[in-house]
């Protein structure tokens, strides 16, 4: 298991997901399940991969962690068309899991509560505007975070990433098909981006992306 401890009782796991130990509760944002069969659907021939990724990835940390709850913050679904994987899933799993609709996903098990609060934490989907309370911090998607490096010698990389601020966390996608999008001109100052590499959860600060 590789992961890091962001603050206490908050750990950020390689595998794109957050564990909130202090609540019980396993978070993960834009699963988009069924990414290929909605575009083959449409007449794209994508190969037939990442679902069965998203599940095993799940299960994992579902094993590992023995959540009380997960939440899924919104676009759990790439389209209606490819929701048979999820629901699969979900028949399966023993977990209590509470659905936040997401732009690609609201009318798919349609679900009134936008947004759900849980200890200190507003969790939505990130989509929209939303008011949130003095006291809560706002943990969405939506946005899909990366950190771009580039070597100056022709070298690049991409990684997922996760924003952490005093008032605002964005998740990782944890769609195996996302790519991101680069966030490093994009931290504010009070922010950290952390990293997801396969083998280290490393954090940047505007500071260090200024050099």
């Amino acid at each position: 298991m590789i992961r890091t401890q962001i603050q206490p009782g908050l750990w950020l796991d390689a595998r794109r997901a957050v564990f909130f130990e202090m609540l019980g509760v396993l978070a993960v944002a834009d699963l988009h399940w069924g990414y290929s069969q909605s575009h083959r659907a449409a007449g794209n021939l994508l190969p037939m991969w990442g679902d069965a990724e998203i599940a095993r990835d799940l299960n994992g940390l579902i094993a590992d962690y023995v959540p009380k709850e997960m939440i899924w913050i919104g676009d759990s679904l790439h389209a209606l068309s490819g929701r048979e994987p999820a629901e699969k899933f979900l028949s399966e799993c023993a977990v209590p899991t509470v659905l936040l609709p997401g732009n690609h996903d609201r009318k798919w098990r349609p679900n009134p509560e936008m947004r759900v609060a849980r200890g200190d934490y507003l969790f939505h989907h990130g989509d929209r505007v939303t008011e949130v309370a003095a006291n809560q911090i706002e943990v969405i998607g939506h946005h899909h975070p990366a950190f771009s490096w580039y070597d100056g010698a022709g070298g690049r990389v991409k990684l997922p990433g996760l924003v952490f601020g005093p008032r605002k966390i964005i998740l990782p996608a944890f769609s195996p098909w996302a790519a991101g999008a680069p966030w490093n001109q994009l931290l504010g100052d009070d922010e950290q981006l952390w990293v997801i590499s396969p083998k280290r959860v490393f954090a940047v600060t505007p500071a260090m992306l200024r050099r």
